[in-house]
């Protein structure tokens, strides 16, 4: 195995069997959740949906997927198979996605809070009701940014919410609150300042999508709340390669997609919100759409 990956130039052979550390190499060693992206989830998830992918586009008659229920993923796994019930109830995938997920989050060269004016969110806050709920958010790594840029919130208003499955190794800190929720069923948290969604949406086709924002639409308060979507824009021409790169793996393995402005305005409105303004970043793919009730 050494003698793959000096091969590779990911250590290098300073003598007879003996290697020394490239960067990368310690980076994969010293940062826990980096091996999840590269390694497990790779290997177990990633590389398998486009394996099978090209079979799948052939028998489909190279038409774009669009039923979540009826993909690449049920190719690949069996026409019963869900993505995230698979994701879900296997531990060490579910640890993966989580490590994924904080990983791509953090790599952004510009974190969410300092994309958006997060001071909008606490200027005319009511005290009393949860100030950012954070839907799908995995280990919590969005809401310990703001907790960073405003550590005098009280935890208890900053609300992390994800499957069961999902938050089993997550607890609650200085920094937020855990709440067990499905957004595939009504918001429970209703009137609060800010809803959030990272990287949330892209997974599911226009039609699961308008569901999930529905049920947040209808906890939010007319004048007062707003729902921030953290998510890429794909450009029409000249498209990033990293966001290019998510487009496939939506396509492979959830039937979706990343969305161009036009495209995230259509399915905006859809569900009855509108985009106040979209807040685009100097240094990183991901903007920040804001948004209310229509």
């Amino acid at each position: 195995m050494m003698r793959a990956i000096a091969g590779q130039r990911l250590v290098i052979e300073t003598d007879l069997d003996t290697y020394a550390r490239t960067p990368w190499a310690q980076a994969l060693g010293e940062d826990a959740p980096l091996p999840a992206m590269y390694g497990g989830f790779y290997g177990e998830l990633t590389n398998p949906m486009f394996r099978s992918l090209p079979y799948y586009l052939k028998q489909n008659g190279y038409r774009n997927p669009t039923d979540k229920n009826d993909c690449n993923f049920q190719h690949w796994r069996g026409p019963e198979a869900v993505f995230f019930k698979y994701v879900g109830t296997n531990p060490l995938l579910t640890s993966d996605f989580n490590d994924v997920m904080e990983c791509h989050s953090r790599d952004n060269l510009t974190a969410w809070t300092e994309v958006y004016p997060t001071e909008k969110i606490i200027d005319g806050a009511i005290p009393e009701r949860p100030l950012v709920v954070d839907i799908g958010g995995g280990k919590g790594h969005d809401l310990r940014k703001f907790h960073v840029r405003h550590p005098q919130v009280p935890a208890r208003h900053l609300i992390l919410q994800d499957l069961p499955d999902f938050l089993k190794d997550i607890k609650s800190d200085s920094a937020f609150t855990i709440q067990a929720h499905d957004f595939f069923t009504p918001q429970p948290l209703r009137g609060a300042r800010a809803y959030f969604l990272h990287n949330v949406l892209h997974d599911w086709p226009d039609a699961t999508a308008v569901d999930i924002l529905n049920n947040i639409a209808g906890a939010m308060e007319r004048g007062y709340s707003r729902l921030l979507i953290h998510e890429s824009l794909i450009s029409e021409r000249a498209p990033l390669s990293k966001v290019t790169a998510t487009d496939m793996i939506m396509m492979a393995g959830l039937a979706s997609a990343e969305r161009t402005e036009e495209q995230w305005r259509e399915l905006i409105a859809a569900a009855g919100l509108r985009v106040v303004k979209i807040w685009r970043p100097v240094q990183a793919v991901e903007s920040i759409i804001e948004t209310e009730l229509a």
